[in-house]
Order: structure tokens, then C-alpha cells, then sequence
């Protein structure tokens, strides 16, 4: 009888472990798929300083213009 009730606790602690393991597998790949989904989506600064000089370029052309009207 207590080798039965071994087993059985023995066989629901693998069953439990068993979930328990693949929610958090499941959970780190998406976690790992959110993560590079952002890295995609980051702006670094060496991609700003293209923006950056076309700005200024912008700006500078619109003042040279309302300075000759």
C-alpha cells in the first residue's frame, strides 16, 4: 500500500514538473521572441545622426528663405 502511495506522489510530482517545466520553456521563448521584436525596433544613435543633419539642413534652409522674403 505505501509503495502504491510512493508511486502515485512520485508520478504527480513528475506530472506537476513536467508542466511547471514547459510553461517556463514556453515562457522564455517568448519572452526571447519579445526581446528581439524590441531590439528590431531600437533606434541607435549613429542612425539618429543621419535625421540629425537633415534637420538641420531643413532648418537652415527654411531660415535662409524667411531671412530673404
Amino acid at each position: 500500500m505505501i509503495d502504491k502511495l510512493n508511486e502515485l506522489i512520485l508520478a504527480a510530482f513528475a506530472i506537476v514538473g513536467t508542466i511547471v517545466g514547459k510553461r517556463i520553456f514556453t515562457n522564455h521563448d517568448t519572452l526571447s521572441e519579445r526581446i528581439t521584436a524590441l531590439e528590431k525596433t531600437i533606434v541607435t544613435k549613429e542612425d539618429l545622426h543621419h535625421i540629425e543633419r537633415k534637420m538641420e539642413m531643413i532648418l537652415a534652409h527654411l531660415i535662409n528663405k524667411g531671412e530673404k522674403l
